[in-house]
């Protein structure tokens, strides 16, 4: 029995290992995630059921409950489906009397599922442990109630075999999260680190160039402005200045960019309060909404008191960055939804459009250094929004998917 147990772990853990620490490295197989958590997870249900833990008193136990509920988080619910099937059809031909059980059981898991684990990415570390060892609680104990509903008789003498399987099966389930969760920081943390790396080269040669380009581009503004004032200059030859006049500040734009990637800290921290600020955002940009034929909505809560600590000129340029980008991003009669909110000690700025989205390879460059979806964008816009966010203690997280909308949401400190 010790041996089927420990090869029952072996058959689930060992897979997994095996993927996040070797096959996701490679940059051809990230498309393929979902299908690869989707086998890994197959070959994983298929060991378990074929090689179950025998007891004397003639019992037949497996977790490929722990594989197939991770097929559905960490894969998708098209694979977790699809596995679903499969092995149901494999209980149907592996025989005995306990198939009806595993029917229903399944099934009424599936669709508790589909209900409560549609965001399961979203959530927290902390959440995402509790909720999927309280699924795999309700999930055995689903089991041994049909169990008690079918063969009533059975339940009186396995007590103890089914109090066995519920705990390894809790057991099992709080390792496999924790274990892939891990591997899912660490990924995270070394994107971190490049985008740190790209930023200080960024701000090392911003330091260095900025202000020397800037000092000839004053002077060359300033010899333009006088030549459009001109009257011998021909009204053909002033509109040229003109154009380049506005060429010139929008370099100066990308300068100062570059400038505040240099130096990201707040220079000058004082109480923000965002209910405030957004009304005003919000009325600032609405004609600008109006221009492309999209609807700005503000959605605050009402009474609460929303406030941050940091630069609010820094954070106005951002908010304004990232509303202008939901503007421009969605289609004409679209809609972009900024709300307000706080949970604990944090305060959520959510920019919501219904625009055309993302890919998950153009959502994995969002805010690296001269990565941009525009045609004229320098992809230096986002990369100071991040770089202002992280320098206010918060974070931006991106959620998009292709067809359906981008939400941006920044998290700051809440200050009491």
């Amino acid at each position: 029995m010790f041996i089927e147990l420990l090869l029952q772990m072996i058959y689930i853990f060992f897979p997994i290992l095996f993927y996040y620490s070797l096959l996701r490295h490679y940059p051809r197989l990230k498309r393929y995630h979902s299908i690869l958590i989707g086998i890994i997870c197959g070959i994983s249900i298929w060991l378990c059921m074929t090689f179950p833990i025998t007891f004397l008193t003639g019992g037949l136990l497996d977790v490929r409950s722990v594989p197939w509920f991770a097929s559905f988080l960490y894969g998708n619910f098209t694979v977790g489906t699809i596995l679903t099937v499969l092995m149901i059809a494999y209980r149907l031909t592996l025989g005995g009397m306990g198939f009806y059980v595993v029917l229903l059981a399944y099934v009424l898991s599936y669709i508790l599922i589909f209900v409560f684990f549609k965001n399961y990415l979203q959530f927290s570390f902390r959440k995402k442990i509790q909720s999927t060892c309280l699924f795999i609680v309700v999930h055995s104990f689903l089991i041994v109630l049909f169990i008690q509903l079918i063969f009533p008789a059975l339940l009186d003498e396995m007590i103890w075999f089914y109090l066995f399987n519920i705990g390894l099966h809790l057991v099992m389930m709080w390792v496999v999260v924790y274990m892939i969760e891990t591997f899912r920081e660490n990924d995270y943390l070394h994107m971190e680190m490049q985008k740190s790396e790209k930023l200080y080269i960024i701000g090392q040669m911003a330091a260095s160039v900025a202000h020397e380009i800037r000092n000839p581009m004053t002077v060359v503004s300033g010899f333009m402005q006088i030549l459009s004032r001109s009257d011998e200059l021909p009204a053909k030859h002033k509109e040229h200045i003109s154009i380049m006049t506005n060429e010139l500040e929008r370099a100066q734009m990308i300068i100062n960019d570059y400038l505040t990637l240099a130096k990201p800290q707040v220079d000058k921290a004082e109480k923000i309060d965002l209910c405030k600020e957004m009304e005003l955002i919000s009325q600032t940009l609405s004609s600008y909404a109006l221009m492309n034929g999209v609807e700005l909505r503000f959605e605050g809560q009402d009474g609460q008191s929303l406030t941050t600590y940091g630069s609010r000129e820094k954070l106005q340029q951002v908010l304004i960055n990232m509303i202008k980008n939901a503007i421009e991003a969605s289609p004409a009669h679209g809609e972009v939804t900024i709300s307000l909110s706080k949970a604990r000690e944090w305060v959520y700025i959510r920019i919501i459009d219904k625009g055309v989205g993302l890919s998950e390879d153009q959502l994995a460059q969002i805010g690296t250094p001269f990565y941009s979806t525009k045609e004229k964008g320098t992809g230096l816009g986002l990369t100071v929004s991040f770089s202002i966010i992280r320098s206010m203690n918060g974070t931006i997280e991106v959620t998009s998917k292709k067809g359906a909308g981008t939400t941006f949401t920044i998290r700051l400190p809440a200050h009491s």
